[in-house]
This record gives structure tokens, C-alpha cells and sequence, in this order.
């Protein structure tokens, strides 16, 4: 074989391999990203729900949020974000995920009957570094 001969099988080798490489490096972060989500969630569940965060609510930032609680399990969606979370005591803790990679973790606070107060962040667990606030107000019941 000569050079010429090498070259392509060489290359297609490099790619395959660089390839399969990548396949791993993006399992891997997607498995720490959902066990980082769950247990996130895992550790903020303290108790029952005393409140209920079910409703569609406005955001200036985030438009038209729609949450869905059933128990202590909320779900629903803000923007273009799935949201997977829990309700514990006053609070809600959730995960806005974008085809199956969390995003954003936020919490919110039950302020009154037509108003959800707290934060977004980009870490998960929820960091304050980086936490914005957010404000909602409830729009449907």
C-alpha cells in the first residue's frame, strides 16, 4: 500500500474514532446532567405541599407560564422549556429542560394566591452566583 492508499483509511479511522469519542463525552454529560436534575430535587424535597402552584401565570421575562401540580409533582411549561419539579411546604423546585437537558433550575415562593416570587439559575443544584429573579403573576386559575 502506498501513501495515497493510506491517507483515506487513516483519516476515516481518525474520524471514526473521534466519532464514537464524542458519542461517550455526550452520554457521559447527559447522565450527570439528569442525575444532578434528580438529585437536585431529591434534596429540596422536605415535606408535603402547603401551597398550590397550579395555574397559567405572565412573566415580563419569561411570557405565558403554565404549571400544572398534581400532589407534590409539578409540571408544565415556561417559554420554550419543559418544567419537571415538586412542591415542598410554600415552595416549588423546578427543572426547565430543553430536549431532555436541564437547562435551568428555579425556585419559587407562593407570595399570595396571584403571585409566585424567586429565581432561575444556570447551575444545577440552583446557584446564587448567577440567580436572576423572576416574577410571576397568575393570569387563569
Amino acid at each position: 500500500m502506498g501513501w495515497s492508499m493510506k491517507s483515506p483509511l487513516l483519516l476515516t479511522a481518525l474520524a471514526l474514532v473521534s466519532l464514537t469519542s464524542g458519542c461517550a463525552l455526550t452520554a457521559e454529560k447527559n447522565s450527570k446532567n439528569i442525575s444532578a436534575s434528580s438529585a437536585w430535587l431529591l434534596a429540596n424535597d422536605k415535606g408535603p405541599a402547603k401551597t398550590n402552584f397550579e395555574g397559567v401565570y405572565y412573566s415580563p421575562d419569561w411570557g405565558t407560564v403554565a404549571l400544572n401540580q398534581r400532589g407534590d409533582k409539578i409540571t408544565g411549561a415556561i417559554a420554550h422549556f419543559h418544567v419537571n419539579g415538586i412542591a415542598t411546604g410554600k415552595n416549588a423546585y423546578l427543572l426547565l429542560v430543553d430536549d431532555g437537558w436541564t437547562e435551568h433550575t428555579m425556585i419559587l415562593n407562593r407570595k399570595s394566591s396571584e403571585i409566585a416570587e424567586g429565581a432561575y439559575s444556570s447551575y444545577i443544584p440552583f446557584s446564587t452566583k448567577d440567580a436572576i429573579p423572576v416574577h410571576l403573576d397568575k393570569i387563569v386559575y
